[in-house]
């Protein structure tokens, strides 16, 4: 029950911070890692994405947010503040 609760706020905190689909490069700078580096996690799987018409890849926002609870990666709000249109 407690890590529901957690769930729910976790998404709750996403909606609030960040757009519906994220780029490679978000993702990498909230991960702390290179693009390349997400581009490989999704090429195996590890993170679900889909691609663009041309070519650039997108993540769903609670596709990022089971990754992030799955792996225990905290969210950093600034990051998501930052990149918001």
């Amino acid at each position: 029950m407690c890590l529901d609760l957690e769930r729910t706020n976790l998404e709750k905190r996403l909606e609030e911070w960040c757009p519906e689909y994220l780029t490679v490069g978000i993702v990498a700078e909230h991960c702390g890692v290179s693009k390349v580096t997400v581009l490989r996690w999704i090429k195996k799987g590890y993170l679900a994405a889909f691609r663009l018409p041309g070519g650039h890849n997108r993540i769903c926002r609670d596709d990022f947010t089971e990754f992030l609870t799955k792996h225990s990666i905290p969210i950093r709000k600034h990051l998501f503040k930052e990149n918001r249109r």
